[in-house]
């Protein structure tokens, strides 16, 4: 017999009553859903429920657990989730150029995400042509593209269609769910190193600890408040980054780095005006220094590599 009625009452009670779920009765529950034993409208009812009192880590882990669980394995160095997607006025996705600037440096990079067309959000997907990066259609051809290519784009849809689905429900219901917190935790590469980039205060610590409470060997992240949410770091903004290792979950603060010479590359495939060309160049910069951070926890030597990196690529152009 499915949990989800238990797991309703749970969260659903009142004030003095109710109680967040625990890592088990989550995983247990969403693992039902997946297997078809409750349907749509009591996952969504569950939910908004959740939702409302503001989602814990153990709630978050415990959903991600029980959809990795049905993950083939990928194999990755970097995990890059793409969901929320860039405002027109904070320019596009640069972060596509960081990613694939790190591929080019040999690190293996599962770009992965679910595009809102309905958000009018401009978003990784739509420039994937211009820097040669395929878009996969299955898991088995990620993992395929990432032994030759070291960089592929791995559509939701295409490894965990029912949180496609659960991400729809905002359309039908007028309000977001926690799985839009879920969705960036699945790791479907297994990669090494992640990074998660968020709007909202208070997700950038939330990512980390349900990274911790997953409790993934070998796994460091990094988490922040990205550009619109999405996973760009914003070089202009000092700010609190969290990391999560094995071995806990730490704070860094950062202050804002923006750089006023750099190189720049004779040609820039997003079109970038003049004007933005060096917010463009210290977005990239500070993008790639982040996510090497979570390899070396050390911010100086991350820059130090990434600006090797950025030299390089503005040489061949």
């Amino acid at each position: 017999m499915s949990s989800i009625l238990e797991c309703i009452r749970t969260v659903g009670r009142g004030e003095r009553g109710r109680k967040p779920l625990s890592f088990d009765q989550a995983c247990r529950v969403m693992d039902e859903y997946l297997n078809g034993e409750c349907d749509d409208d009591q996952m969504a009812m569950l939910l908004m429920l959740i939702r409302v009192q503001n989602e814990t880590q153990q709630e978050i882990a415990g959903f991600v657990k029980a959809f990795q669980s049905r993950m083939p394995a990928i194999g990755a160095d970097i995990d890059w989730p793409c969901y929320a997607g860039k405002r027109e006025a904070a320019g596009p996705p640069w972060h596509l150029l960081a990613a694939k600037i790190l591929a080019d440096n040999g690190h293996k990079v599962l770009m992965h995400g679910y595009h809102d067309r309905q958000s009018g959000r401009l978003h990784a997907e739509d420039y994937l042509d211009k820097f040669g990066i395929k878009k996969a259609q299955s898991a088995l051809e990620a993992k395929q593209i990432l032994e030759t290519q070291n960089i592929a784009y791995l559509p939701l849809s295409a490894f965990a269609p029912q949180a496609e689905i659960m991400i729809g429900w905002k359309n039908r219901y007028g309000l977001r769910t926690p799985i839009n917190t879920v969705v960036r935790a699945l790791n479907p590469g297994q990669a090494t190193i992640g990074i998660r980039g968020s709007f909202h205060p208070g997700f950038q610590q939330l990512h980390a600890e349900v990274e911790y409470e997953i409790g993934q060997t070998r796994h460091a992240v990094v988490s922040f408040k990205g550009q619109s949410g999405e996973s760009e770091y914003n070089p202009k903004v000092s700010q609190t980054i969290w990391q999560s290792q094995t071995i806990g979950v730490t704070s860094h603060y950062w202050t804002e780095q923006m750089l006023s010479e750099l190189p720049m590359p004779l040609s820039c495939l997003f079109d970038t005006t003049p004007e933005n060309r060096n917010q463009m160049a210290n977005t990239v910069l500070a993008t790639m220094t982040v996510v090497l951070f979570a390899e070396t926890q050390d911010r100086e030597s991350a820059f130090e590599r990434s600006f090797s990196y950025w030299q390089d690529y503005c040489s061949q152009l």
